[in-house]
């Protein structure tokens, strides 16, 4: 055992975990704004300490950043409900443009990517669901990148809530007598331990809306009646959803709000336990016979931790005599049932620390329990010692084939072949911290789920292990999920097909235009491409902490050591458009380097902030690329010190600064500043929060005034705004935490720009004039990309574009890989048509001759199942019909 320890400390050493310190409770300051008091505890938590080497404050920032980029003008927090209700009225807007629509004039969105699997993992997976006859059909459920189907066992992949309100899944449910009815716990259940909405340290990204289900497979989905409010913070949360094989319409769910069934298909549902629930499992050989495990929530002072048993599916529970003290100890608990022998029950738990505070068994199906072990603490982050990650990341299961063997753990997984009363490891997974571990009763493989992606394996061994050989083998299928989420991204002007990006958790990415690599460590934050040298790069972590590369991100230093001050959580930066060795960065001053960073002077000196020794950190910055002394900066609102934002704009390179905030919302976050690329006086700057009407500001004379351009936008944060320099008309777009919108001088309103994109947070957009192509960052689905509106030219004619005179349909749309495209254009013309997949690869590629009329052109290609795109391309112009292969 002494070898295995050593192994797994080693590991512990090398692999990032979650571990977290936590951080106290802000002081009451009733006369702060709510969001200003946990700016207050933060700044006094991180006072002489070296974050850089301290746990547990990043989430805790993320956290507050996107607070104080959404936060009401009284410092307020911002009310999330409104966002779900525009993300529905937008998938209804997208629907009814999609069926108006007459031809191909319409780009269209596609997946660009990272679809590799990285070393440091794609992004976190919750959960896996079986096909109740097919081996290989599964419905796997990402944290915060909705549900995707497999038919294949992972090989390929298909996405099938890209248009709920919020894309965060803690389970999946399929019928068992009808493959088509899936439920789905719509939340992300895994930070409930944490107490977030009372211990300072709120998540914006977990809270739940109920339960949602589909009975068509996953093409639409509808929400049941059980429906919850993310305002209702820890208790919106469900974790657990099952149907009856006895009949379709009797579901059970559970979740904070205790145990709930329904006899109707999930139209209305009767509380039938209350009590904060962990887990659910139903006994594989008797399926109307479920054990669920409530908890008790020390930093809530809420629930009771407890082992029930029902028999008849969830309509009455019994308390079972676990020994287990009803509050004070055991906080987060899971539960298992062996398929061997359904007598033999096992149950994990947790303490306030999240170490292990006890392992269970029961020989008679949870009449009598005993306490096998505390020892070795499975949910720390080495073979030994306090803590752990109980709370977070909890994994038990069963053998499916011999009862005394059993699995548990949370960082690591760890196996016992003798009913639990001694432990070794199970072997090293691809990555730490695991959120189910769950065998398939059809296939026999055992599939792993967590941070870094989901895995399986045919051979679960238990035995020491070393770094030559690990007793279980595990096969990683994470590839192909375009999960990853984003805060920024960048182009080489110069060079198609190069990006650049930062992502939360997972580096900076960049797409070399032969494949993804990932770069520079830590968090990712703003990134950018060489205009004509894509080798030179640059990324950042929080806080402007900035590295260049030239050589595409083998090796890299760091570049900003010469400034004195500290930057925004995603600091801006931007390379000068004429002179690449020209750098521009906005920490609370602007800084310019003329040598790609190796040195920064400092061409502002901003007055002192209330409660600051400078100016508060600034959000946003933008440059006139042709007029570079034309700069614009906003540096941003802090409710913790009373300091307003400000934007402040020079149109002599940084010699003198005029305060131009009048007529902009100086109490709400400024998101983003652009500057016209070719009129230094032109700019436009959008602001975050929920507050209707304040969402994009325009000036023409420098900022002397700003003219309010939000008009028909959804009230959602305006997160960016990007130009399209050639356009004639000024063309605009606009990213928000749902869709992408468009506005030009000739239109009196907004036009939604999504069709095909997820309805996930836009973080950035960015223009490839060479390409013609608009580029998205998105906060959950990676990287996409359309084709920008054919371009006006001065006589007002639009440039040659043969797809407003075309329509085309794909038939069937659901296929097996042959089928028919049927097109008809008013004249004869010569396309590129190309087949690509979900991930943005090309699958197939050929010549296309369409003559005037109606023409049918059949297709017979052997593809994997999942969705895919056909591409049409004529010049720099794509459009995309989206169809799904079985």
């Amino acid at each position: 055992m002494k070898h295995v320890v050593c192994v797994v400390m080693m590991l512990a050493c090398m692999l990032p975990t979650q571990a977290q310190e936590f951080l106290p409770a802000p002081q009451t300051q009733p006369e702060l704004p709510p969001v200003g008091r946990y700016q207050a505890a933060f700044q006094k938590w991180a006072e002489g300490k070296d974050l850089s080497q301290t746990k547990g404050w990043k989430w805790y920032r993320r956290w507050l950043d996107y607070q104080e980029r959404n936060a009401n003008p009284d410092g307020t927090f911002g009310d999330e409900n409104i966002g779900l209700m525009e993300a529905a009225r937008i998938s209804e807007w997208k629907a009814a443009l999609t069926a108006s629509r007459k031809n191909l004039g319409i780009p269209n969105w596609m997946p660009v990517g990272p679809e590799q699997f990285p070393g440091n993992g794609m992004g976190r997976i919750n959960c896996v669901t079986f096909h109740p006859t097919d081996p290989n059909t599964l419905w796997i459920g990402v944290a915060q990148g909705g549900v995707w189907k497999t038919t294949n066992n992972g090989q390929s992949r298909t996405p099938l809530t890209d248009d709920l309100p919020i894309m965060r899944i803690s389970d999946i449910a399929v019928d068992p007598n009808n493959d088509q009815t899936l439920y789905l716990s719509v939340g992300d259940y895994e930070y409930l331990g944490v107490a977030l909405n009372t211990d300072d340290r709120r998540r914006h990204t977990h809270y739940g809306i109920g339960v949602y289900k589909t009975t068509d497979g996953g093409q639409t989905w509808q929400p049941t009646g059980l429906t919850t409010q993310v305002t209702q913070l820890d208790l919106s949360l469900t974790r657990r959803v099952f149907v009856s094989s006895d009949s379709s319409d009797v579901v059970v769910a559970a979740g904070t709000y205790g145990v709930m069934r329904s006899n109707d298909g999930g139209t209305t549902w009767t509380k039938q336990l209350n009590e904060w629930m962990w887990d659910i499992e139903q006994d594989p050989v008797q399926p109307n016979t479920l054990f669920a495990c409530s908890g008790y929530v020390s930093k809530l002072n809420t629930g009771k931790t407890g082992v029930y048993k029902s028999t008849d599916f969830g309509l009455t529970w019994t308390l079972l005599n676990t020994g287990i003290t009803a509050t004070g100890g055991a906080e987060r608990m899971e539960i298992a049932v062996s398929p061997a022998d359904h007598n033999r029950v096992y149950a994990s738990a947790c303490d306030a620390s999240g170490a292990l505070y006890g392992f269970y068994r029961s020989d008679n199906g949870g009449t009598t329990w005993s306490k096998l072990s505390g020892t070795p603490n499975l949910f720390t982050w080495g073979s030994s010692g306090s803590g752990g990650q109980g709370w977070y990341d909890q994994v038990l299961m069963a053998d499916p084939t011999n009862k005394d063997k059993v699995y548990c753990g949370g960082v690591y997984v760890w196996g016992s072949s003798d009913g639990g009363s001694s432990w070794d490891a199970v072997g090293a997974s691809f990555h730490v911290d695991e959120h189910q571990l769950k065998n398939n009763p059809v296939s026999g493989k055992t599939y792993l789920c967590g941070d870094g992606g989901i895995s399986w394996t045919d051979n679960l061994k238990i035995g020491t292990w070393s770094p030559q050989s690990f007793p279980t083998q595990w096969n990683n299928i994470s590839s192909g999920f375009i999960i990853t989420s984003f805060y920024r991204l960048g182009l080489s002007k110069n060079n198609p097909g190069y990006i650049i990006g930062g992502a939360q958790d997972n580096s900076t990415y960049y797409f070399n235009t032969n494949s993804w690599v990932n770069i520079f460590g830590g968090d990712g934050m703003e990134a950018m491409i060489h205009p004509d040298n894509p080798g030179t790069i640059y990324g950042s972590s929080q806080n402007g902490s900035i590295r260049r590369s030239y050589n595409g991100g083998q090796t890299s230093s760091g570049i900003t050591g010469s400034v004195s001050e500290t930057g925004e959580w995603t600091t801006p930066y931007l390379m000068d458009a004429n002179d690449p060795k020209i750098l521009y960065a906005a920490f609370g001053n602007v800084w310019k380097s003329a040598n790609e960073g190796t040195n920064w002077s400092k061409i502002s000196s901003f007055p002192s902030a209330p409660g600051f020794s400078g100016p508060t950190p600034a959000s946003a910055l933008g440059v006139c690329n042709n007029d570079p002394k034309y700069m614009y900066v906003a540096n941003r609102v802090y409710f913790s010190s009373g300091a307003m934002g400000k934007v402040r704009m020079t149109s002599n390179g940084g010699s003198s600064w005029t305060d131009v905030t009048a007529g902009l919302p100086d109490s709400l976050y400024c998101t983003y500043m652009e500057a016209d690329d070719s009129v230094g006086t032109t700019a436009w700057a959008t602001f975050g929060g929920y507050v209707a009407g304040m969402k994009v500001y325009k000036t023409t004379d420098g900022g002397q005034n700003w003219n309010n351009i939000s008009m028909n936008l959804p009230n959602l944060p305006a997160n960016c705004v990007e130009e399209d320099e050639a356009s004639l008309y000024h063309d605009i777009y606009v990213g928000m935490d749902v869709g992408v919108f468009h506005l030009n001088d000739t239109m009196t309103q907004w036009e939604l720009f999504s069709d095909g994109l997820p309805n996930v947070i836009i973080s950035e957009l960015e223009i490839h004039q060479g390409e013609r192509k608009l580029y998205a960052a998105t906060f959950g689905r990676g990287f996409w990309k359309t084709d920008l509106p054919p371009l006006i030219d001065p006589t007002g004619q639009p440039d040659a574009g043969v797809f407003e005179q075309m329509t085309a349909h794909i038939l069937p749309t659901i296929n097996k890989g042959s089928f028919q495209l049927e097109v008809l254009c008013g004249e004869s013309h010569d396309l590129q048509v190309m087949i690509v997949d979900i991930s943005g690869k090309t699958i197939h590629q050929d010549a296309l001759k369409l003559k005037k009329g109606r023409s049918l052109h059949a297709f017979d290609l052997s593809l994997a199942p999942g969705m895919y795109f056909l591409t049409l391309t004529s010049g720099h112009q794509n459009r995309a019909i989206r169809f799904v292969v079985e």
